[in-house]
């Protein structure tokens, strides 16, 4: 089983207050999903959360809020949080207790509408509420270096909050509040510039954080990849379901990376492979469970056994064969080998999943592309019977439970009628 439960982080796609938290998991090498939401989704989502109010954290599906409350969680799943030592617990606690305090006097000044009002309010942080702060935290940094464990490289999670707030300011999006505010605090910047020296942060900022630019080429059928279609729209991920006709299609093969499709361009970058691809559109679309090793494995070991079908040389020149006798006669020892064989595999590792879907309770990736599979069964294939996969009834109920999902039925009220 995995050291650590499945986390979530949910906050908006900025940095604001939970940046620190994303850096502190991340520096502590612990896994978590950071699920970053439009404004449109906070409005819908806004009534059922605890306080209405975001940064939220899921920890195995529990939801909990308050950001230095997330901070600690990190700290003590990571490393950064010294619980066994509650006298050094208590000195960093105290700092994050004051910079709790400062961002409750700082907020009215973000929150208010009137043009004026707000460049006083904001006039007065930089001149008089940040100085007197950053001058508190300073001589808290000097009493803490005193202590030798604050001494050593070790990051703890005060400093993590400190470089964020530091960031935050020098960034120049703050109106009337001057990037250089913090510039005479000889500790508070030392204290910003050894974390952004940290290698797991300047890892951080050279991965992709926001929503990137999707396109996914495929024929104008189902095929491999429909699954990939059907966990971006499940998931409300945008993408552009490019269609392209054979001739386009032997135009465009030699460019391609494995001279195949389907491809996924992302930012631009051409991907392939069909199920790396769908592990991936289920990791955007929550159909993926990144932070619980175990589950994913499921879900591996199902694409695992799909591939060796997919990889099985006969398949794949079945598929090639341009004689149609021959092309038969290769399907027909598909469908007395290789296909029922893989089918029985499936079938079994479902029942030991212990279902109602094939990797568990939840629908993922693995139900979508099985769904796959069987529908282009279903569809008709030459060569194979149509009711080859009729016997296996995990096989059907999951076909079933993804054929009836609303999104699913949306999308093929849609794209394949």
């Amino acid at each position: 089983m995995s050291a650590f439960p499945s986390i979530k982080l949910i906050y908006f796609a900025a940095a604001g207050r939970a940046e620190a938290q994303r850096l502190a998991f991340y520096i502590g090498g612990v896994p978590f999903e950071d699920k970053r939401i439009g404004h449109a989704q906070f409005a819908a989502m806004k009534e059922s959360l605890p306080l209405g109010q975001l940064p939220i954290l899921e920890v195995d599906g529990e939801v909990f809020t308050q950001s230095h409350a997330i901070m600690r969680f990190a700290g003590r799943m990571g490393g950064l949080y010294p619980v066994s030592a509650p006298y050094l617990a208590l000195k960093i606690d105290e700092l994050l207790h004051a910079m709790g305090e400062l961002e409750e006097k700082m907020g009215p000044a973000f929150s208010e509408s009137d043009a004026d009002k707000k460049k006083a309010m904001r006039e007065e942080l930089a001149t008089v509420t940040i100085p007197r702060y950053a001058g508190l935290f300073e001589a808290r940094l000097e009493k803490m270096k005193q202590i030798p464990v604050f001494q050593s490289q070790d990051v703890f999670i005060h400093e993590v909050a400190i470089y964020a707030w530091v960031k935050s300011l020098r960034a120049g999006y703050i109106d009337h509040i001057p990037t250089t505010v913090l510039d005479g605090y000889k500790l508070i910047n030392e204290t910003h510039e050894k974390i952004a020296n940290h290698p797991k942060v300047k890892e951080w900022y050279t991965l992709q954080h926001n929503a990137p630019k999707l396109k996914l080429v495929y024929m104008p059928k189902p095929g491999r990849a429909e699954p990939i279609r059907l966990a971006f729209y499940i998931g409300g991920v945008e993408f552009e379901d490019e269609r392209i006709t054979v001739e386009e299609l032997t135009n465009l093969k030699p460019s391609l990376p494995f001279n195949q499709l389907p491809v996924l361009e992302v930012d631009g970058e051409v991907i392939a492979q069909s199920l790396a691809i769908l592990r991936y559109a289920g990791t955007l679309s929550g159909l993926y469970p990144v932070t619980d090793p175990v589950a994913a494995y499921r879900i591996d070991e199902l694409f695992a056994i799909l591939d060796d079908m997919f990889n099985y040389p006969l398949w794949g020149a079945s598929h090639r064969e341009k004689d149609t006798e021959k092309q038969l006669a290769m399907r027909g020892e598909l469908s007395s080998g290789m296909v029922p064989k893989t089918l029985e595999f499936l079938e079994k590792r479902i029942t030991a999943n212990k279902g109602p879907y094939a990797a568990g309770a939840n629908l993922t990736v693995a139900d979508l592309a099985i769904y796959g599979v069987l529908l282009g069964f279903k569809t008709g294939v030459p060569g194979f019977a149509k009711t080859i996969a009729d016997s296996y009834d995990n096989l059907q109920r999951v076909f079933k439970l993804v054929a009836e999902h609303p999104k699913v039925v949306e999308w093929n009220a849609a794209h394949n009628q």
